[in-house]
């Protein structure tokens, strides 16, 4: 009987620390986190950094036409090896944001120079993030 309290209790004591040593699975970002994420990519140049941003499958659209202007990895690639090119020094800064539940809308500027000339301007964004990663998002057009 002493043998098997004491079998037991040492079950019980490789049970729980078993339980408090497994790894915690990572804590998923908010949405105004991953939305961050990528604006810290884009500035630090790691297309690795923004792709991890976005879903695979992910789609951009145009304001308000509904156009689709980007669809997955591939052309979310694409479209920043264009504006990370050594000629392209460019940055982003976030001029206002607004954050309502899986929506983040910024209002970016972005400045720099690319071929030695200067550029400024500023665009609005409207994200959609569930499960971690940007699904979709929206570009509003002045028409």
């Amino acid at each position: 009987m002493i043998a098997a309290l004491g079998a037991l209790i040492a079950f019980l004591a490789v049970s729980a620390a078993a339980q408090t040593t497994a790894p915690k699975p990572p804590e998923q970002k908010t949405p105004e986190q991953v939305v961050q994420s990528l604006i810290d990519s884009y500035n630090a140049r790691s297309i690795d950094g923004i792709l991890k941003a976005y879903a695979p499958d992910s789609v951009a659209y145009a304001l308000p036409s509904g156009e689709v202007i980007l669809k997955g990895h591939d052309a979310i690639r694409k479209k920043f090896e264009r504006v990370l090119q050594p000629e392209a020094k460019l940055k982003v800064e976030i001029v206002a944001r607004i954050v309502d539940g899986k929506f983040v809308i910024d209002k970016e500027k972005i400045s720099g120079t690319f071929d030695g000339k200067p550029i400024e301007f500023f665009g609005t964004v409207i994200y959609e993030v569930t499960d971690g990663l940007i699904r979709k998002e929206w570009y509003p057009r002045q028409e």
